[in-house]
C-alpha cells in the first residue's frame, strides 16, 4: 500500500514538474534552451513512476501493511515544491545543488561530506554538459 500511495506520489509531483517547466522554452536538439534539460528529466520520472505503478498493479501478493513515514514524504514533497518556485529565481545550478542536499538529508543520507559532493558533483555535472559543452544557457 504504501509503495502503491508514494509512487502515485511521485507520478503527480512529476507531472507538476513538468507542467511548470514547460513554461521554460524548450529549444531544439541541437540547440536546448532553459526548458530543455527540466521537461526531458521530468518525462523520464514520469515514465518511471508509470512503470513501477504498473509492476504494482500486477503484482497480485498480498503484503502486510507498512506505515508510510508521512512526515518524510511531505518534507521531500516541499522541497521539490521549493525547487520548482525557486529555479525561476536562483538558477538551475544553485537551486539543483540546494535541494538535491536536502534531499539527501532528509532522505538520512548518513554524513555531511558526501551528500554535499554528490549534490555538487550533480549539479557541476550538468552544468558542465550544457553550458561548456552544448553552449546553452542554463536559467
Amino acid at each position: 500500500m504504501a509503495e502503491k500511495t508514494l509512487s502515485f506520489v511521485f507520478l503527480l509531483v512529476s507531472i507538476g514538474y513538468v507542467w511548470a517547466a514547460c513554461d521554460l522554452s524548450f529549444g531544439r536538439m541541437n540547440a536546448p534552451k532553459a526548458g530543455f534539460l527540466p521537461v526531458i528529466s521530468g518525462s523520464i520520472a514520469i515514465f518511471l513512476a508509470a512503470i513501477i505503478i504498473g509492476r504494482l498493479m500486477l503484482k497480485q501478493q498480498i503484503k502486510a501493511a507498512s506505515q508510510v513515514n508521512w512526515r518524510k514524504l511531505t518534507v521531500v514533497v516541499f522541497g521539490l515544491l521549493c525547487y520548482v518556485a525557486l529555479f525561476v529565481y536562483i538558477g538551475y545550478t544553485a537551486t539543483t545543488f540546494v535541494i538535491l542536499f536536502y534531499l539527501l538529508k532528509v532522505t538520512e543520507m548518513p554524513g555531511w561530506v558526501k551528500p554535499c559532493l554528490l549534490s555538487a558533483g550533480v549539479a557541476g555535472s550538468f552544468y558542465f554538459i550544457f553550458a561548456v559543452l552544448l553552449g546553452c544557457n542554463l536559467p
